[in-house]
């Protein structure tokens, strides 16, 4: 009896542990099904704020690329509107630099006549001396004219970036003395001293002369216009404390000083602006303003600065300088020759020359220079008419003239080189268009060479030299004393030569070079004038021994 009583007592037991671990899984599994329930809803509002997150992100990201968007868009817009003003302001200088060829064009032409016609009454022996004053009266308006159209052009292509340097070889002295007597002649018609020392300077320099010429004009012009009593001086020196790293750079110092009116202290920073003007200048005087700019663009360009020192109404000094290269060795003692041409020489007289040339006036002219000097002359006025003549008659060079009516000269050109013969004529471009880039159009053409509108006489017999070896019949230009000079020579009078020119001079004599004789008689004339006419005088008469004597060691 008391084993069933254990035992059921016993599983009594077993039913209370049963039950307290169903009730306490039952109870684990509430409390872990609410944890999973809290959890649950944690990670839904975790899951919503990331939602919330992911939309705000998406949001952001999207107005940012909008943003990005119109950025680009804002930046395609501003480089579309930079392109267009590249493109307009290129159309625009494209559009200045037609306007200003077709305007020089219309002035030069007109100015061709001018001076041309101006230069064939001067040559002709019929002209008295009053004659001769007026001519060379509207020689120099013209001159001035063309100096105001030359410098509204010079400043169009320094403002382009278009100019370019032409370094040469060139006599200093010489294109002073060429200068000097340019100045002196304008001085004098206002009762003003010139004065000019380039003493001690090297004769022979290395730099752009053309432009060395432009500058030295430009401001000895200015300083001429604003002098009205008292003097002017040109000093030309070398400055000895200036230093280089090139060995042969050297440094050339100019001063230009006058007692004009000078410059009020308020209008000197401006002085150097393009199309500046003081206010002396304002009413009544000549030029354009552009003067100073142009000479401080080119001065610069030549490696060098100016400055101008000056007050109100007492006058100004204008100190410049540029660098330059020492020359070669053994430079020859040969000058330009001024002389007139008074006719082909006869062994040429049967050229025959094609003058094309649409306005009657110019073709007057160059036909009636051509006619003066010898040679046989045809004409056209069109490139139509020009071909038909070069068919007939075959002449041996064509001056043609570029712009023309129903057929320009380029489309003339073309044709006649493609003609029978048409290789061998020697065709001269002539026009009144002055930039530099149409040259190298004109000849790509088939041109041989080009002149510009107006032209000097010279010009066009230096082409035909050039080009068909023409030798010409030349009256030498010198400026004598109305005085009746001395031509006694003696050794003495020549020991004041340096022994190189005494040399050259000799050795002309011996080889009877009368070119190279009278070239270094040149030289010596920027020294000793009176020397020079002496020696000129016995080469005319042949006295070639007595000169020799004279040179004798």
């Amino acid at each position: 009896m008391i084993f069933p009583f254990k035992y059921e007592h016993h599983l009594l037991y077993l039913s209370l542990i049963i039950s307290l671990i169903l009730l306490f899984a039952f109870v684990s599994i509430i409390w872990a099904m609410k944890k999973r329930q809290r959890v649950n809803t944690e990670l839904e509002a975790l899951k919503a704020h990331l939602e919330n997150m992911v939309d705000e992100r998406t949001q952001e990201l999207t107005l940012s690329n909008k943003q990005l968007q119109e950025e680009i868009v804002k930046r395609e817009r501003a480089q579309e509107a930079l392109r267009q003003a590249k493109d307009a302001a290129e159309s625009a200088n494209r559009a200045k630099s037609d306007y200003l060829a077709n305007l020089t064009h219309e002035l030069r032409t007109p100015l061709n006549a001018i001076l041309g016609f101006s230069q064939l009454l001067e040559r002709s022996p019929d002209a008295n001396e009053q004659q001769r004053e007026y001519l060379s009266i509207i020689n120099r308006s013209g001159e001035h004219l063309l100096t105001l159209i030359n410098d509204v052009l010079e400043m169009s292509k320094i403002e382009a970036g278009q100019i370019h340097m032409n370094m040469t070889t060139f006599n200093l002295h010489a294109s002073i003395k060429g200068i000097e007597e340019m100045i002196h002649r304008r001085a004098e018609e206002k009762g003003l001293i010139f004065q000019v020392d380039f003493k001690g300077t090297p004769q022979h320099i290395k730099t752009d002369e053309g432009k060395f010429r432009q500058i030295l004009i430009n401001l000895l012009n200015n300083a001429i216009k604003f002098t009205h009593s008292g003097a002017i001086q040109l000093r030309v020196f070398i400055d000895d404390t200036y230093t280089s790293s090139s060995i042969k750079s050297r440094r050339l110092d100019i001063e230009i000083e006058d007692t004009g009116i000078g410059i009020p202290r308020q209008e000197k920073d401006s002085i150097f602006d393009p199309f500046s003007r003081i206010s002396h200048d304002k009413y009544g005087m000549e030029g354009a303003g552009l003067g100073l700019a142009i000479s401080k663009k080119l001065i610069e360009l030549l490696g060098g600065n100016i400055s101008i020192e000056s007050k109100d109404h007492s006058g100004s000094l204008v100190r410049f300088y540029i660098s330059y290269h020492e020359p070669d060795q053994n430079l020859p003692t040969r000058v330009n020759k001024k002389s007139m041409i008074r006719s082909v020489d006869k062994n040429w007289q049967h050229i025959q020359i094609l003058v094309v040339e649409d306005k009657w006036e110019n073709r007057l002219l160059l036909k009636n220079l051509l006619l003066q000097v010898g040679f046989k002359v045809l004409s056209a006025q069109n490139g139509q008419k020009a071909i038909e003549q070069f068919r007939r008659y075959h002449p041996a060079l064509i001056f043609m003239d570029i712009r023309m009516p129903l057929m320009s000269g380029i489309e003339a050109t073309k044709k006649i080189r493609k003609m029978p013969d048409g290789n061998t004529v020697k065709i001269i471009a002539i026009t009144a268009h002055a930039f530099e880039e149409f040259r190298e159009d004109i000849l790509a053409v088939g041109c041989d060479d080009l002149i510009r509108k107006p032209y000097r006489d010279s010009d066009i017999f230096d082409s035909i030299k050039k080009h068909l070896g023409v030798t010409f019949v030349t009256e030498r230009q010198f400026q004598i004393d109305e005085v009746k000079t001395s031509f006694t020579l003696s050794q003495k009078d020549l020991l004041v030569l340096p022994d190189n020119i005494q040399n050259t001079l000799r050795q002309a004599t011996i080889d009877l070079d009368v070119s190279h004789f009278e070239a270094i008689v040149d030289e010596i004339r920027l020294e000793y004038p009176a020397l020079a006419n002496r020696l000129l005088e016995l080469s005319s008469q042949f006295r070639y021994d007595y000169i020799l004597d004279c040179l004798a060691m």
